[in-house]
């Protein structure tokens, strides 16, 4: 191939290039190419085994981990060797242990709770079949009228339980859908305490709401559902272990980031190894003469869960005398404060 060298017009000279020449370029332009490409092929090689063992293989083993806690053969991821890296493979691994923990313990507390339920349900059954299949021999009228009476009082306390079930197990649920906002503590007890004494007859537990120092700005990050249903439990707790015509009382303080609401009543007291106790499933401690099965043993139970879900406790103490006299029982829901 010949290419002129022009100036202008005028030729001053020709390149010429001959296709041997050309050839032996290319040939060593190929040859000085191969060692890079070994080199790049050698390093895809190397790449792709260090990300199959590093990321595909550990990634397909938390997958087959997690079908075998989706088909029920597993209550948890544990792959304690991805658990313990510091990438983000082993931060996954940690997310998907705690979760699928956090799944294995809810799982259990549903069985747990569904146990206590069989069982608390079993006993006024038991009564009622007791009751109906004795009712069909008695024929003393006093008799007949006493069992009349147990089949009563044994189907309001099914109803009762049914209710307290029903609300214990939408709790979850109405928890996880409400989105909390700040809510003034103040104005929920002050109607709360105003439905109660709307609805109080001659006779009944009064309730009397007295706010302290700072009650004002006591402001909280919830839920205004729950949080009635705490006040209502603890004020329902209180008005049945009160004497007939007596008065609860209701309080409510800011303490530095804190906001505490108290319920104090002026009954027996809460024996002291049962301050804690009191909060588990379907306890039940009545007084003397009260009337049996007239409680579930689950609305403190409940306040306590609602308490804990929005980051407060729920705590019970009594109220003690100069003499040392027991004045009566005093709960205590301590919440953080919203901040402003």
């Amino acid at each position: 191939v010949s290419i002129p060298i022009q100036h202008v017009r005028a030729v001053l000279g020709v390149v010429t290039l001959e296709s041997s020449d050309v050839d032996a370029i290319i040939a060593k332009e190929r040859e000085a190419l191969i060692p890079f490409i070994l080199i790049a092929i050698a390093v895809t090689l190397a790449s792709s085994l260090l990300l199959n063992s590093l990321v595909a293989q550990p990634v397909i083993r938390l997958a087959r981990a997690a079908d075998q806690v989706r088909q029920a053969r597993a209550r948890a991821i544990s792959l304690p060797d991805l658990a313990h890296r510091d990438d983000e493979i082993g931060d996954l691994t940690r997310s998907l242990e705690a979760m699928t923990h956090s799944l294995s313990e809810r799982m259990d507390a549903i069985e747990a709770f569904a146990a206590d339920v069989a069982h608390e349900i079993r006993n006024p059954l038991t009564s009622l079949r007791s009751a109906v299949e004795t009712l069909d021999i008695v024929e003393d009228p006093a008799a007949r009228e006493r069992l009349l009476g147990i089949l009563k009082n044994d189907i309001q306390r099914l109803d009762r339980l049914v209710t307290d079930i029903s609300n214990a197990s939408r709790l979850d649920a109405e928890l996880s859908r409400n989105q909390p906002r700040v809510i003034e503590l103040a104005r929920l007890i002050s109607d709360i305490v105003d439905t109660y004494r709307a609805t109080a007859r001659p006779g009944d537990v009064r309730v009397k709401f007295t706010p302290h120092a700072g009650a004002e700005t006591a402001k909280v990050l919830g839920r205004e559902g729950p949080l009635g249903q705490i006040l209502r439990n603890l004020i329902d707790n209180a008005r049945s272990f009160s004497p007939r015509g007596d008065v609860v009382s209701v309080g409510l303080l800011r303490v530095k980031d804190n906001v505490v609401a108290t319920v104090s009543d002026n009954g027996p007291g809460v024996p002291p190894e049962n301050l804690e106790t009191i909060f588990e499933r379907f306890y039940t401690a009545r007084p003397k003469g009260a009337a049996f099965g007239g409680n579930s043993g689950l609305g403190l139970s409940i306040a306590r869960q609602i308490a804990v879900a929005h980051g407060g406790t729920l705590r019970a103490e009594n109220r003690i005398g100069p003499e040392g006299e027991v004045l009566g029982a005093l709960f205590i829901l301590t919440l953080p404060a919203a901040r402003p």
